[in-house]
């Protein structure tokens, strides 16, 4: 199986890091627009790739599909032999960071994406803050001394975590005071292919 396509939502923190890694190795990728604004992902055509009506989705030559960003992310890297995905042990602290990034951090940002992105004022803004504190200081403390989360150099782990912080300006996360956060995140947009998921997202 070869892959095909990445069918995707650039302003969704789970579609940038498919575009991220896409350009940071080169993967040249056709990029199939999937407007989350207009119910393109309860189309028909696009419930067949992924029932559950989300992006991102990687399509084969074959006509198959995964979904599920961060094991796009693995299947990607490993298909490209990439560092970012090592043969090795390390496979589980990266794997370990990917699932700590679905089950508690994305929840405990998704609220300022919708109070403040989305106007959802039936966000508690106190309630939010408890809980984005209690894992951000999980992750400013794991960074202390280490420029990335799982090795000495980026992995796939530090694009799961990483993506949904591309919002930050946006959301206004509480980051004060996090400073291991704030130089991780400084690395990460110095790196090959940011950019470019930034430029999608602001062309969307």
């Amino acid at each position: 199986m070869t892959p095909v396509k990445l069918h995707v939502f650039p302003p969704s923190p789970n579609s940038r890091k498919v575009i991220f890694l896409n350009a940071h190795l080169d993967l040249n990728l056709p990029l199939e627009m999937v407007d989350l604004r207009n119910g393109a992902q309860k189309a028909p055509d696009f419930l067949a790739l992924n029932p559950n009506g989300k992006v991102p989705v990687l399509e084969f030559d074959d006509g198959s599909t995964l979904w599920e960003s961060n094991v796009i992310l693995n299947r990607l890297a490993g298909i490209a032999e990439s560092d970012l995905w090592p043969r090795s042990d390390q496979r589980y602290d990266i794997l370990r960071w990917q699932s700590w990034e679905a089950a508690h951090w994305t929840p405990a940002c998704a609220p300022y994406i919708g109070y403040h992105l989305f106007n959802d004022t039936s966000v508690n803004l106190d309630a939010a803050a408890e809980t984005f504190h209690r894992f951000a200081a999980v992750l400013d403390g794991h960074l202390k001394g280490r420029d990335w989360l799982a090795g000495a150099e980026m992995t796939t782990a530090d694009i799961s975590v990483g993506a949904i912080l591309a919002l930050r300006a946006a959301c206004h996360y509480p980051l004060d005071g996090y400073a291991n956060i704030t130089a991780w995140m400084a690395r990460l947009e110095a790196v090959k292919g940011w950019s470019a998921a930034d430029e999608m997202m602001r062309a969307a």
